[in-house]
């Protein structure tokens, strides 16, 4: 995420056209050297200083000239520059050694990028990353103060000093009641998460984080729970244990007791559980009013429920026949198969489709590892290959693809995939919307994979 930084100054990726930038004479490949004889080291300053009615921008052409312009324009008003990333200087990276840690239960040979661990409060408020706090030095502090960079993000796992800095293998872990009160002095908030490590930070010390993370609120808006991930890549690393169904139950059980308690007390539920916690315990996702709008969505809290609300909203969008019969065949990962399901019963009533669901097992990472976005190309190809009746076209969802891009996380791209299982790939965006956009289009324009023998 971050810039393209030449010999000083930040790369100028774009101009928009018919900006200010634009008829100043700025150009894509120009650099920017300083925002009001000030450097900027993210686009969180860039913004904060280009906000102002009067600003002065030093730009190096492409010939090394140097350009001092001033302007003068409305307050907020864009000037029209694009960058290629939210970070100009370094990006802040993790100095934690979490015994959960993802990144360190990846096999050999996957790209570089993957292995990148950021801890950049920067990421945290613009994209809702999770940091831990720990790589903060002052001048981090006095950036998230004087830029008001509220709400955060921010992964405490355990309250307990001695839990935390254990699971974070940091001392400064140890640290988090002591930055949560600085936040609450700054008058900045954050949503927190809790990565659920049975034998670790669950029972007592879980019921004690959630009390010490409640009487933060409003501070602390929300406190996410999910559990932890395991590959079977984990040789020597810590013995973790996966939540089974019945430590699911447990905290399934748990988390509603804690919501009724916080409903009556705060008026909102504060607490939130992960889908899958669901899903392994083999119970339904609770309605929609149990995430209060959502706030972690992005951390696979409430997405089946928003996904399955949402469709139902769009029923009457839905088309009642298509003009050619056409079978879709709708890939994920298990922890997602029951939504899926339910979205197939669905569009079968549409005259003239068919969809199926085809469940993909993890063998890249290890088959714990239910998470759509994380398939990869040859489990797909695999998948398909084993299921030799698959017709039609084969939907693949577009979290399984890194963003603006046509390849998954083993660098197979979906032509590669297509040529390779000889079927005909589609990649559909992952939600609701984009599923039922996806039927429309076939209603509207026609373009199905016959079936054979039609």
């Amino acid at each position: 995420m971050s810039c393209a930084l030449g010999r000083r100054g930040i790369r100028i990726e774009k101009v928009v056209p018919a900006s200010i930038a634009s008829e100043l004479g700025i150009e894509a490949g120009d650099k920017l050297l300083a925002v009001n004889r000030r450097p900027v080291k993210d686009i969180l300053e860039y913004q904060y200083y280009t906000s102002e009615e009067v600003v002065v921008l030093d730009i190096e052409k492409a010939d090394g000239e140097v350009w001092s312009i001033e302007i003068e324009k409305e307050y907020d008003e864009d000037l029209g520059l694009v960058f290629s990333g939210a970070v100009f200087d370094r990006l802040r990276t993790c100095r934690n050694r979490c015994l959960f840690c993802f990144m360190d239960q990846l096999p050999s040979g996957v790209r570089k990028s993957l292995r990148t661990k950021d801890d950049d409060y920067r990421l945290s408020f613009l994209y809702g990353n999770f940091i831990t706090l720990t790589n903060l030095d002052r001048e981090d502090w006095e950036a998230i103060a004087a830029l008001r960079l509220s709400p955060l993000y921010v992964s405490v796992h355990a309250t307990d000093s001695r839990v935390r800095a254990c699971m974070l293998g940091n001392e400064k872990g140890g640290q988090i009641i002591s930055d949560l009160n600085r936040l609450r002095d700054l008058g900045l908030q954050v949503h927190t998460q809790v990565v659920l490590c049975p034998g670790i930070n669950d029972g007592e010390v879980l019921a004690e984080t959630v009390s010490t993370l409640a009487s933060f609120w409003p501070t602390v808006l929300s406190i996410g729970i999910v559990p932890v991930g395991l590959t079977r890549y984990r040789q020597g690393l810590y013995p973790l244990q996966a939540v089974d169904k019945v430590k699911a139950q447990d905290v399934i059980t748990r988390g509603q007791a804690w919501q009724r308690q916080f409903r009556a007390e705060l008026g909102l539920g504060l607490v939130y559980l992960a889908d899958e916690f669901f899903i392994k315990a083999e119970q339904d996702f609770p309605p929609n009013e149990y995430y209060d709008g959502y706030p972690q969505i992005e951390n696979g809290i409430g997405m089946a429920r928003e996904f399955l609300d949402r469709l139902t909203e769009l029923d009457n969008d839905l088309p009642r026949e298509l003009p050619e019969r056409t079978r879709l065949t709708l890939v994920c990962g298990h922890g997602a198969r029951l939504v899926l399901e339910r979205a197939a019963r669905r569009l079968n009533r549409i005259k003239g489709l068919e969809v199926a669901v085809m469940p993909v097992s993890n063998r890249f990472f290890g088959e714990e590892v239910t998470v759509t976005g994380l398939l990869t190309g040859q489990d797909i190809e695999r998948a398909l290959a084993d299921s030799s009746d698959e017709k039609g076209i084969i939907l693949i969802p577009d979290v399984v693809l890194r963003e603006d891009h046509d390849y998954f996380l083993d660098d197979m791209t979906v032509g590669e995939l297509m040529e390779r299982s000889g079927k005909a790939i589609d990649v559909v965006e992952a939600t609701a919307d984009g599923l039922v956009n996806y039927v429309r289009r076939m209603a509207r324009e026609g373009g199905g994979v016959q079936w054979p023998g039609r």
